[in-house]
């Protein structure tokens, strides 16, 4: 997986097949940790710790049945503390509005090099530098043109209904990743690409493309698949088959065969 997981009291019940109430005496009784991030969720290495010690934690808990107190209540989060406004100097917002642009077109401009980057504490810029850049607002608003683009999920709607075909946000991803597509920009974290570059793309590009993620469907399994084929949780799937070296590919998804080798290698439960 891309990155590291964190579950909250719903994600970690299903993950380690238990329900909610299970969950909540166990925690109270402290045979589950506590939440390590925040005091609200469990981090993915800490929750990789758990299936194996599933059954234990059942037994225990039908051993004694008696209800678990209510749990204390959240902390409140501290207010966020209040950042005084820098007079003589413009952020991101005012220069757009004395360049005569969109925020988003001063923001990419800045990325691409087209204007000076944020020279006061590398997030707003000076008097100096902002009241010279009004004369090139033209050229920077020809060269970002006027759409920021459009993220995965809306570029595979556009070029779904344009070429009839079964586009995903996968596939858009998998272009990008080819060098088919480029993106032309972000938005909090997600790569946005330009209506150009997307009006531009043929079906003989895109047929491939869609025609391995059928394929690849076709021979995988998700990790809820998996543990349904195995009669496992999630949670004890996972485990087990990163301890075989069994990582996801593509889309999260776990190649069925291997799946199915790991089902034949298994001890008896």
């Amino acid at each position: 997986m891309s990155r590291p997981r964190e579950f909250g009291p719903v994600q970690l019940a299903r993950w380690l097949g238990l329900d909610h109430d299970q969950l909540r005496r166990a925690l109270h009784r402290g045979l589950v940790p506590p939440p390590d991030i925040d005091d609200r969720k469990w981090s993915e290495a800490l929750a990789k710790t758990l299936p194996e010690r599933t059954g234990a934690i059942l037994a225990d808990l039908a051993a004694d049945p008696t209800p678990a107190s209510s749990p204390a209540p959240e902390p409140t989060p501290l207010p966020k503390k209040k950042t005084p406004g820098r007079r003589g100097s413009y952020g991101s917002l005012q220069l757009a509005r004395l360049m005569g642009l969109k925020e988003w077109q001063v923001k990419r401009a800045a990325q691409r090099g087209l204007i000076p980057p944020p020279d006061i504490d590398g997030r707003r810029w000076s008097q100096h530098v902002a009241e010279a850049l009004p004369e090139i607002a033209a050229d920077v608003a020809r060269e970002i043109g006027d759409h920021p683009g459009l993220g995965s999920q809306k570029a595979a709607d556009r070029v779904a209904a344009r070429t009839g075909l079964t586009v995903t946000r996968d596939d858009v991803a998998e272009l990008a990743a080819r060098g088919t597509l480029s993106p032309v920009g972000d938005y909090m974290g997600s790569a946005l690409y330009s209506l150009r570059d997307l009006d531009a793309l043929t079906e003989e590009r895109l047929a491939p493309v869609i025609e391995q993620r059928r394929a690849w469907i076709e021979a995988s399994l998700t990790g809820k698949e998996a543990a349904d084929l195995l009669g496992w949780s999630v949670g004890r799937f996972e485990v087990t088959a990163e301890r075989h070296g069994l990582l996801p590919g593509r889309l999260d998804r776990y190649p069925r065969a291997d799946v199915e080798r790991l089902d034949e290698t298994r001890a008896p439960d």
